[in-house]
């Protein structure tokens, strides 16, 4: 295991056994495994499970399930307070220390809708996330492709972001996969490393590690470069044996970290 770069990945909790002799962490969905919407009485069960798993849960990708919105006209932030406020109480007893705010149905922009108010309403979510956050959470903003959001699509613009939210506890996302959708070098990581919070792993195709010609060498060289020490997880399409390609991909990162 590494030392200075934690190896994760993105999985659900029925799969932490098949992969705890070759991950640091397992990354879960905070929308459908946390599930803040579901009361406490009938989450307990639910928790006294992911208490119990094989690998520590230490992160959160699918922040926000795509039917609470928070962007556009129909935001209820009533509903976004409580959903943010039960979750992060959730998180914060698996100890949980990065929630990855991808969530393109929830912050897709409606046609017509104006792209001013969205950036507003993307930087008033993204601090009451700040001010809710525990010590040692950060929320770490993630930029997607064109094809599954239609804002912060770009290193860039997710950079951006973070810095008008301006809070310790708000940082940005790398996600190779994406970066190789839109086409932009991981050098331009090096734009955010001062806040960079989180990495996403995958190879061509979105397969696993290792499995393909992403430049994953010249990521890890470049995280090295900056000397960041925080988590990558490896978030992508398996095959049919998902527990073999996992310890593949585990053993081509280890060569990297």
């Amino acid at each position: 295991m590494s030392k200075s770069i934690a190896l994760g990945i993105c999985a659900d909790p029925g799969q932490a056994s098949d992969i705890a002799d070759n991950y640091d962490y397992i990354e879960l969905s905070f929308s459908t495994v946390l599930s803040p919407l579901v009361e406490d009485s009938a989450f307990a069960e639910q928790m006294a499970m992911l208490k119990d798993l094989p690998l520590p849960a230490r992160a959160c990708n699918n922040f926000v399930a795509a039917n609470v919105k928070v962007v556009g006209p129909d935001v209820d932030q009533d509903l976004v307070t409580r959903y943010v406020e039960t979750g992060f109480a959730r998180a914060e007893a698996l100890g949980i220390e990065r929630v990855v705010f991808g969530s393109g149905g929830a912050r897709r922009v409606p046609e017509g809708f104006s792209r001013q108010a969205a950036w507003e309403q993307l930087v008033a979510f993204c601090r009451l996330c700040a001010e809710r956050a525990y010590p040692g959470l950060v929320i770490a903003i993630e930029p997607l492709n064109r094809g599954e959001c239609n804002i912060i699509t770009s290193f860039g613009e997710g950079l951006r972001l973070a810095r008008d939210v301006a809070a310790p506890s708000v940082g940005i996302l790398a996600d190779i996969y994406h970066l190789e959708v839109e086409s932009e070098p991981v050098t331009v990581i090096s734009e955010g490393a001062d806040i960079l919070s989180h990495v996403h792993l995958a190879d061509s195709g979105r397969l696993y590690p290792g499995s393909g010609s992403y430049p994953l060498r010249e990521l890890f060289a470049l995280l090295h470069g900056h000397g960041y020490t925080g988590r990558a997880s490896v978030e992508c399409r398996w095959g049919e044996d998902f527990s073999h390609e996992a310890s593949l991909a585990a053993a081509f990162l280890r060569t990297l970290l």
